[in-house]
């Protein structure tokens, strides 16, 4: 296992710009999802979890339905959540009447990241990732993750809770500084080049898109 998730980091880090853990996140959220509506739809188990928070969140609810032939089954679950929201719907109370109302408004929200199965799963496996990742961690991965980029800043700061080493730390802060302080350079240009006075400098390629840089640094990686 550990080995097979260091060679999909080592190849995302080749092909991929920006963290690779969020990368690497997307892409088993992406199979996770894609196995359940195939194989376990009508799993009781899995549409007891389901149902329990109304289906995935809306970033799962939409990519569900780009993959292929999976209308029939998000139809199957759509269905059976939105039975379940319209039964809650009589238990709906405003949250001021009594403490219970308070709880059964709590108990009764939409989904959300916080409790979607898909959300879970990427964030189980990035965390087995981020662990595989500082404790084969030398010079080559060092180097490989600069060079892609680096994690945001979320997988920076579990990385480096999760590093083993005081070392390791250091050379994840010192790269990551490094790679930040480019990125506000790059946005500090782009800024300076739409002052009247500088608009016959070519705003560079890398300058414009370090807002989309700064963003996934902040936020992490587009899905």
């Amino acid at each position: 296992m550990p080995t097979t998730t260091l060679e999909t980091l080592a190849r995302l880090m080749a092909q991929t710009t920006g963290c690779p853990i969020c990368h690497y996140g997307r892409a088993t959220g992406h199979v996770f999802l894609e196995n359940l509506l195939y194989e376990s739809v009508n799993d009781f188990g899995i549409r007891q979890q389901l149902t329990q928070r109304l289906g995935f969140c809306a970033l799962h609810s939409r990519e569900m339905l780009q993959l292929p032939g999976a209308r029939l089954g998000a139809a199957i679950l759509e269905q059976a959540m939105l039975k379940e929201a319209l039964r809650r719907l009589e238990d709906l109370v405003p949250a001021r009447r009594s403490l219970l109302g308070h709880r059964r408004a709590l108990g009764s929200s939409p989904p959300s990241q916080q409790n979607c199965l898909v959300c879970e799963h990427e964030r189980q496996n990035e965390i087995r990732a981020i662990e595989d990742l500082v404790g084969h961690w030398d010079d080559a991965w060092a180097e490989a993750l600069e060079n892609a980029g680096g994690l945001c800043y979320n997988h920076l700061h579990q990385a480096i809770r999760l590093s083993p080493n005081k070392t390791i730390v250091a050379q994840l802060k010192t790269s990551h500084q490094r790679l930040w302080q480019t990125t506000i350079a790059r946005l500090d240009a782009f800024i300076r080049k739409h002052d009247y006075r500088f608009r016959d400098e070519p705003i560079q390629a890398e300058e414009a898109q370090a807002i989309h840089r700064a963003i996934a640094i902040l936020t992490g990686e587009d899905a």
